[in-house]
């Protein structure tokens, strides 16, 4: 299969996912929509194998590591500085209006020092919910994200197919073990869940290498996009019903999603999709910041029992805002740092 497929459908669903993310993330505001809205980390996971894979297998038999982990560099910084500098001003913020932070001032800063390098911080809190990246939860799995990408194109990227799925089989019972411990699939974020999050990373990012090494003929009849959106979507909403569903959703319906998906391949790019794609990255990034600015702003203006209409507004103005990032900062910067990085 050549490498002008695009798959444009996944770029699509990729910011589906985001948004799925988002309003399970509406907890935070009151306001919880998206019961299984973690699960569409699984899918980045999936997503992020399937598509490395696809972009650099063959490119990697003549990259040297350093120019890849360079091009990784480039992709994914420019925007967890955003989003970083986002949750840690309003960590501070917080803290020195009101005094009443999760975190103390050395866990944020301190913290914040370790997550700029995409490490998680190595120590406990005593907050309630103390997570390993302090003021920017969902870049945990950006984290080992990036720690799969440069070990695989370090080590994996030509093993055969039967050692991936060893990989895949044991993580994937590793992430059941845990899953059913913890009650559902939700795990990564915190350091006690941590074990169960790098398992859904493992996980994932082989399951999608092996899924596009088995990929279909793609074509551009029938209703695939429309199929594997409307399945990611409905997924994502499905309350809760226990350990058991996360993982069959993760181990068969995900990456059944993505093969539909990748049987369609636009020759002329469709306006929603590639909107949808461009967004899905900055809002992943930046929508928890941003909706614990939210909550600020709704206790300031007392909207405490508006608080469907606050979530609309918060909606909005993430999508927005992460539209804006993608065009006016993303992209200038990273074609900025190619051409000053890479000869």
């Amino acid at each position: 299969m050549q490498s002008r497929v695009r798959y444009e459908v996944l770029d699509g669903l990729r910011g589906v996912a985001a948004i799925g993310v988002m309003l399970f993330h509406f907890s935070i505001i009151g306001v919880p929509i998206a019961r299984h809205g973690y699960l569409a980390v699984d899918f980045f996971f999936i997503l992020s194998g399937f598509v490395m894979a696809h972009a650099y297998s063959h490119r990697l038999e003549t990259m040297p590591i350093s120019r890849f982990l360079k091009l990784r560099i480039i992709r994914i910084y420019p925007l967890v500085v955003i989003g970083l500098s986002l949750g840690t001003s309003y960590f501070l913020l917080r803290y020195f209006s009101n005094n009443q932070s999760l975190y103390g001032v050395c866990d944020i800063i301190f913290g914040s020092m370790f997550n700029i390098f995409l490490l998680p911080k190595p120590w406990m809190s005593s907050a309630p919910t103390d997570t390993i990246f302090t003021t920017n939860t969902p870049l945990w799995s950006l984290s080992l994200e990036m720690a799969l990408n440069i070990l695989w194109a370090r080590f994996f990227y030509k093993s055969p197919s039967r050692r991936l799925l060893i990989f895949a089989a044991v993580s994937g019972a590793s992430m059941g073990l845990f899953s059913f411990q913890n009650g559902s699939a939700d795990l990564g974020a915190t350091w006690p869940t941590y074990p169960g999050g790098a398992a859904r990373a493992v996980f994932g990012f082989f399951a999608g290498v092996l899924l596009w090494r088995y990929r279909p003929e793609p074509n551009k009849k029938g209703l695939h996009p429309e199929i594997s959106a409307l399945l990611l979507f409905a997924v994502l909403f499905v309350p809760d019903i226990g350990a058991a569903f996360d993982i069959f959703v993760i181990v068969f319906v995900f990456p059944s999603i993505i093969y539909i998906a990748a049987c369609a391949d636009f020759r002329e790019e469709r306006f929603i999709f590639k909107l949808s794609g461009n967004l899905s990255y900055p809002l992943y990034v930046i929508h928890v910041p941003m909706l614990h600015f939210f909550v600020g702003f709704s206790k300031t203006f007392k909207l405490g029992d508006h608080s469907t209409l606050v979530a609309a507004l918060a909606a909005i103005l993430c999508m927005a805002t992460a539209v804006l990032l993608d065009y006016f900062y993303d992209r200038p910067v990273r074609r900025f740092l190619a051409r000053a990085w890479i000869s």
